[in-house]
């Protein structure tokens, strides 16, 4: 759930702006609402973190030595004048670079012509000697008229190098642009990249020897930047009067007694309030453990409902595990997965005293993929193999689970898809029905109701259409079903307390209107990627599984290619099957069910204003 904010205001002595700063910090509840201004403190700061990030970018990916910076001899203990030597090392390899790449240019571009002095063709200039070099198209070298002595210097499939001469500059044709004469010969040149090269290799080789101060570089950048948050904070408050400073934010609803408490004891101005309707508030999720989990996973995308939105954690968790288990589809990954995750979220769980999120996440997940892949009779793509030696999977109990007896397993699956869908997207326009009884006019809130009876009749449509015609006839309500509700999304969508001219509002609206009811046509059928995705992975399982199978029947000697076979082609399902996940699975709540929720992700994060325990103690 969405935790209600308070808004509050903080007046106090100007004069204990930093102590109050310090005190706010303790307390950690205030999310400060930030102005953008500056302060010299603040710039000196800012300067400092720039200065450690470029050192820090040179080193790259490098890893960093274990090694303490402070045992290390010959080079500066504060990390600060460490930075500094690095990033001038790195402006120096930068420009070095950057002349490398400058004369490649310039030899690839006299490469064809070879070795010469430009200063011998300056020399025979002031003597009247005209030398002139021409890279022309075969095309247009046709018309390359000359009456002096012409050489050809170099033929290539498009081009050909011309050398002309002449003691008189009037015999040079107009329109043909000459090579510019470079600064040096070809051989001076291929001697100065050389010597750029080498020289960008002890700069790099100079950068490297700093790595065991990454460490203390990368804790010093928290530590600053922990200090500009407390500076940006100091720099936005506002002078109140002379003597006064003011700070403005947000505060959860459960956390405004801790402030009251600060304040009394401080001695600060507290002015709480309930926010305005244009005001832009942090949100704030919190929910029961089981629900919780799946907040790695908008953390991870960036996901945050605005505050005056709805919380969907619930059904995004419950959705998104079975989108996951259909589109990863296999039992015998769901249990490499579980394993994996018990391991590493027990090992993580001695070390810090609890286990995480994700780890949670990850175990859930896989046991839902386990039960699909079992329903499915998916263990490794092996049942087409095993089918294959005498043995049907799908023949057998529990694997012969099948949700309507007179389809085949993946028109079943289909089946499931297109269930899946209408309850997802009515659950969304039932939820909003009940929400926007509560708003006026309530009659606006109908039009939900509509897009329940387009779901419902469109339901059948796509079954009659994508799966059996004769199985699934559209019956006559499904029609009336449709017809009304698009009548109940014309007329009534636009309605804002006076029903005629709302009615007369919602049509002229008809084309976006039609637009929006076709959609949920569309919005059903894309489920169906649940059934695709997942049968592209067996699909590709099974592909492996037949080749390996193929190779290890010529004999013992060709049992090891075969198992690497097996196990490269399924290791690399499973990361396309993760990916799947991450595009597909994610989609189906953030855009499908969201869009018929009318929910926008429009919102950010409640971030307090508080002590961060690592850069605490650097500091």
């Amino acid at each position: 759930m969405i935790i209600p904010m308070k808004k509050v205001s903080l007046v106090l002595l100007e004069s204990r702006r930093r102590q109050t700063l310090k005190e706010l910090r303790r307390v950690g509840v205030v999310h400060v609402q930030g102005a953008g201004k500056s302060s010299e403190e603040l710039e000196a700061i800012r300067e400092k973190i720039s200065l450690v990030e470029r050192a820090l970018t040179a080193f790259g990916a490098e890893k960093k030595n274990a090694v303490p910076a402070e045992k290390q001899d010959g080079y500066p203990a504060d990390t600060l004048k460490v930075a500094g030597a690095v990033a001038e090392l790195e402006q120096q390899r930068r420009v070095c670079r950057e002349d490398s790449d400058r004369l490649a240019r310039e030899i690839s571009r006299l490469e064809n012509w070879g070795d010469f002095d430009p200063e011998t063709l300056k020399l025979l200039l002031s003597r009247g000697v005209f030398i002139r070099l021409y890279e022309i198209g075969k095309k247009e070298a046709k018309a390359f008229n000359f009456s002096g002595q012409k050489y050809t210097a170099f033929e290539t499939k498009e081009k050909i190098g011309f050398i002309a001469i002449s003691l008189n500059e009037a015999d040079f044709p107009a329109g043909f642009e000459p090579l510019a004469l470079p600064a040096k010969g070809l051989a001076d040149l291929k001697a100065a990249l050389a010597e750029k090269q080498k020289t960008a290799e002890e700069l790099a080789a100079a950068i490297s020897a700093y790595l065991p101060f990454k460490g203390p570089l990368e804790e010093e950048e928290k530590r600053l930047r922990y200090a500009a948050e407390f500076e940006q904070t100091a720099a936005d408050m506002a002078p109140a009067e002379q003597k006064l400073a003011y700070l403005g934010g947000y505060v959860p609803q459960p956390k405004i007694g801790d402030l009251r408490a600060a304040a009394a004891a401080e001695g600060w101005g507290l002015l709480i309030q309930d926010p305005a309707d244009d005001d832009v508030v942090p949100t704030l999720l919190q929910n029961p453990k089981p629900i919780r989990i799946i907040q790695p996973v908008m953390d991870f995308l960036g996901l945050v409902p605005g505050y005056r939105e709805r919380d969907i954690s619930f059904f995004f968790i419950l959705f998104f595990s079975v989108f996951v288990a259909m589109i990863i589809g296999d039992a015998g990954y769901a249990i490499l997965f579980l394993a994996a995750s018990l391991f590493f979220g027990l090992k993580t769980r001695k070390k810090l005293g609890y286990m995480p999120d994700a780890f949670i996440l990850f175990i859930v997940m896989s046991i839902f993929t386990l039960i699909w892949g079992t329903m499915t009779c998916n263990f490794f793509g092996m049942a087409k193999v095993l089918k294959d030696s005498g043995i049907d999977l799908k023949a057998t109990p529990p694997f012969s689970l099948v949700f309507v007896p007179w389809l085949d397993v993946q028109k079943n699956v289909q089946f499931f898809c297109f269930i899946l869908a209408v309850t997802h997207l009515c659950i969304a326009r039932i939820w909003n029905f009940f929400h926007d009884l509560h708003n006026t006019p309530k009659i606006k809130a109908f039009v939900h109701l509509g897009y329940l009876g387009l779901l419902a009749g469109l339901f059948t449509l796509v079954l009659n259409m994508l799966i059996d015609k004769v199985k699934f006839p559209v019956p006559p309500w499904a029609y009336i079903a449709i017809g009304g509700g698009y009548l109940f999304v014309l007329f009534l969508s636009q309605q804002e307390g006076k029903f005629l001219k709302g009615m007369l509002m919602g049509l002229a609206q008809f084309i976006p209107t039609t637009l929006g009811c076709i959609s949920v046509f569309a919005d059903i059928i894309s489920y169906v990627r649940l059934f695709a995705v997942g049968l592209a992975g067996l699909a590709i399982a099974e592909s492996f599984n037949s080749m390996a199978q193929g190779i290890m029947a010529g004999g013992s000697a060709f049992i090891v290619p075969g198992v690497l076979i097996i196990i490269l082609g399924h290791t690399l399902n499973m990361g396309m099957c993760i990916l799947s996940v991450v595009v597909h699975g994610v989609r189906l709540n953030v855009l499908e069910f969201s869009n018929h929720l009318g929910l926008e992700w429009s919102g950010y994060a409640y971030d307090p204003f508080r002590e961060k325990e690592e850069t605490a103690r650097a500091s």
